[in-house]
């Protein structure tokens, strides 16, 4: 039964990095006409509405857990913003593969720290090395964009490195958010209901910048269909499947699954033509895949039930 747990956390795992990966690159194309916080708004207060939605179309969803973890639900919150807005930010300037190969490269590790400086938690040595593994892969592809070898290129170097700033504090913000969201998990809360409350946060701070940008009422109705697509595919649904992996994976797996995006991201490059194939973007992914993948056949050793381990010993 644990076995089986671990697996649906998976599949659900690799069915949000797939769509994420897509609506990443539909995105990065279309973001060059529109604010990234101006998107952040509409699309997750859509994503917001949604989840709300299903909050009150069953009632049984509704319970006095809703008021509890107050703590735990400002956390998730302002992490959340912190993800999401870093991370579409650096969208706008950074091949998007590379984006993502950053914010997980960097995210692994960040839950390591995390667990070990504020839970005291004993690290496991095998976590360390691909935690390690793909902390370093994100280092040579952010060596790689500074030297011009991405497949996208920058105007400037203080664009450049704004977006890859972005994306590394986007990976450490995933590691706070994925924590927050297991604590409530662990705590009753539903998936829905988990995701109708995380976005107060990023919502109140996007259409703040978004008036003082200035631009919200006039790039919305010649944006607002693919605006509405990216928000259902590539926002609702992930999330959606992201959270019900959460729910049944270790933290640190979870951050290390999400190794799939990348790899998945610059498959679906293929169809930008904004976007020029790099071999150093796809080695520096393709060294992140690795560890993902050794955490992956780690993760589901580590949950073969006990009888099993001593049947095979036979």
């Amino acid at each position: 039964m644990i076995r089986n747990y671990a697996s649906i956390g998976t599949l659900f795992l690799i069915i949000s990095a797939i769509l994420t990966a897509g609506s990443n690159v539909y995105y990065s194309n279309q973001v060059q006409n529109i604010s990234p916080f101006t998107f952040t708004f509409i699309s997750f207060f859509i994503t917001a509405l949604f989840f709300h939605a299903i909050q009150l179309s069953n009632a049984s969803m509704r319970s006095h857990n809703e008021t509890a973890n107050v703590k735990d639900m400002i956390g998730i919150n302002l992490s959340t913003a912190g993800v999401f807005m870093s991370f579409y930010f650096a969208l706008k300037y950074i091949e998007p593969a590379i984006v993502g190969a950053i914010e997980i490269g960097v995210a692994p590790i960040s839950s390591l720290l995390i667990a070990r400086i504020f839970h005291r938690k004993l690290l496991n040595k095998v976590d360390v090395i691909t935690g390690l593994g793909t902390f370093i892969g994100s280092l040579f592809l952010i060596f790689a964009t500074l030297q011009g070898n991405s497949g996208v290129a920058f105007s400037s170097i203080p664009f450049a490195a704004a977006g890859l700033a972005s994306a590394a504090l986007c990976g450490f913000f995933a590691a706070l958010a994925a924590i927050y969201s297991k604590r409530l998990s662990e705590a009753q809360w539903s998936t829905s209901m988990i995701l109708a409350h995380r976005f107060y946060a990023i919502i109140v701070v996007s259409l703040i910048i978004s008036i003082k940008q200035g631009g919200l009422l006039e790039q919305l109705p010649s944006n607002w269909a693919w605006v509405l697509v990216v928000s259902i595919i590539g926002v609702v649904l992930p999330l959606y499947f992201l959270q019900v992996g959460i729910q049944y994976s270790e933290t640190f797996f979870v951050m290390m699954s999400l190794s799939f995006i990348p790899i998945f991201t610059f498959a679906f490059q293929f169809f930008d033509p904004r976007i020029h194939t790099s071999y150093h973007s796809l080695l520096g992914v393709t060294v992140i895949l690795g560890f993902a993948l050794f955490s992956v056949y780690v993760n589901n050793v580590r949950h073969r039930p006990i009888q099993e381990r001593k049947e095979m010993a036979l």
